[in-house]
């Protein structure tokens, strides 16, 4: 797994810019972002981890990852509807990973090489054509595969119930105010949302 470069720099720059957030930093500086490595995995690990807790998905990855064995499209697609829904899945998100892994296959993606010298906003629309693939799969892919730095993925629920514990003292913030707040982040609202993260939850976030 890779560390990012920015690591270093973003904890600075968000250590003098933000108090709170020097203090989640202090409270998990031996942690940082890292990237499996592996675009489909990342993809698919973020559709199953949709809406359930860090320890619901991994139960549910570590089932898929027994009766698939290793995770390729072709792999994947070879599972009929109801192995694949045996493993802890909806019907929903059974059919996402199927779309996805199908997207793979239609465009021959094979290697990092395909994601390459590509903007994230180029990367991010072909995605989101993809069947339940929406904006926060697409932005996951971002923060955990392609290391972007400056994601801010809004509609997240963890980011949203840790900035109203931080920010609000367990009150709801508006959107407004947490959009004011994010962009005095900016260019590091990956590294601060990973923070975030980490303050609701003991397990490391990593897609």
């Amino acid at each position: 797994m890779s560390l990012p470069a920015y690591w270093q720099q973003s904890k600075e720059f968000l250590t003098h810019t933000d108090p709170k957030l020097a203090k989640l930093i202090l409270e998990h500086q031996q942690y940082s972002i890292s990237s499996r490595g592996e675009a489909l995995e990342t993809l698919l690990r973020s559709i199953v981890g949709q809406q359930i807790s860090v320890q619901a998905a991994a139960s549910v990855w570590g089932k898929l990852e027994k009766k698939i064995g290793k995770i390729k499209p072709e792999n994947v697609i070879l599972m009929s509807f109801e192995e694949l829904k045996s493993c802890g899945l909806s019907k929903q998100k059974v059919q996402y990973i199927i779309n996805i892994c199908n997207h793979f296959i239609n465009f021959s993606i094979k290697d990092h090489l395909y994601w390459e010298n590509r903007s994230f906003e180029s990367i991010y629309d072909e995605l989101i054509t993809i069947k339940g693939v929406g904006p926060w799969t697409a932005e996951m892919f971002g923060m955990f595969y392609l290391l972007e730095k400056d994601i801010f993925p809004i509609k997240d629920i963890g980011i949203i119930r840790a900035m109203n514990q931080i920010y609000g003292e367990g009150k709801p913030l508006s959107l407004e105010k947490i959009i004011a707040i994010s962009e005095t982040w900016r260019p590091y609202r990956s590294v601060a949302c990973w923070f975030l993260w980490r303050s609701i939850d003991s397990e490391e976030v990593l897609y």
